[in-house]
């Protein structure tokens, strides 16, 4: 196990060399907003997909021309249909809440397109009480443009190189195993985000919460993370 200092602004000041979590970043549905599980598994059934393939994965490999193109649409379609149902994650604020006040800096990571993502930031969260606003200052927004995607590493990394930040004193947050991969494979730490349909996934992770909030108790306590969970997996990922 490796233990984890506080992130807490106090416990920097006392023991700044310390390994500690130093930034926190999230993906975007069932993370920071409410999950579009079911269209996501509609979406599996109607496209063909194969058990235990992403929705991504599928269409990048097996399709090609108007066939590809038809579903690239469809999934479009998908994201924006779920759109007009996104809500904030219960908890969200609080924890936004405890990262603004220690000044750890945000990001998203998302295998959504960049409408949705706008979406989220532009709609969703000016729902939100104005004086809140400035909890969502999320710096980089990365969606599914940037390549490869997750569980691929390389966006955890590029925010890593960003921020000047090691990545193993990043935190990556969601509810898919995509999600954790793409911590454990960077060298970070994965926290899960559980609801009833994903519990399969918490072996890849090294914190794992029923509510989002809830790991701000990591952060302001400190804890242990057993970081020789490793990246290889056979169960699949998602859209």
């Amino acid at each position: 196990m490796v233990r984890y200092a506080p992130s807490t602004k106090a416990s920097v000041a006392s023991d700044p060399n310390s390994l500690r979590i130093r930034g926190v970043v999230f993906d975007m549905d069932g993370t920071l907003a409410t999950p579009m599980t079911e269209h996501l598994v509609n979406l599996h059934i109607e496209l063909g997909v194969p058990r235990g393939m992403g929705i991504l994965e599928y269409v990048d490999g097996f399709l090609q021309g108007a066939e590809r193109e038809q579903a690239e649409k469809r999934i479009i379609e998908v994201e924006t249909e779920a759109m007009a149902n996104m809500r904030l994650s219960p908890g969200l604020v609080e924890l936004l809440q405890f990262l603004h006040d220690n000044d750890l800096p945000i990001a998203i990571i998302t295998r959504n397109n960049e409408v949705a993502a706008q979406h989220f930031l532009k709609q969703v969260v000016t729902r939100q009480p104005e004086d809140q606003w400035k909890l969502f200052g999320f710096d980089p927004v990365i969606d599914r443009s940037f390549r490869p995607t997750k569980p691929h590493p390389e966006s955890l990394l590029y925010i890593s190189q960003k921020w000047g930040v090691p990545p193993q004193e990043l935190l990556m947050v969601g509810d898919h195993l995509d999600d954790l991969l793409c911590g454990v494979r960077a060298g970070s730490v994965s926290a899960l985000l559980r609801y009833g349909y994903n519990g399969a996934y918490e072996c890849k992770a090294h914190i794992s919460v029923d509510r989002i909030d809830k790991i701000i108790d990591s952060l302001a306590h400190g804890f242990d993370a057993d970081m020789t969970i490793d990246g290889v997996t056979d169960m699949g990922g998602y859209v």
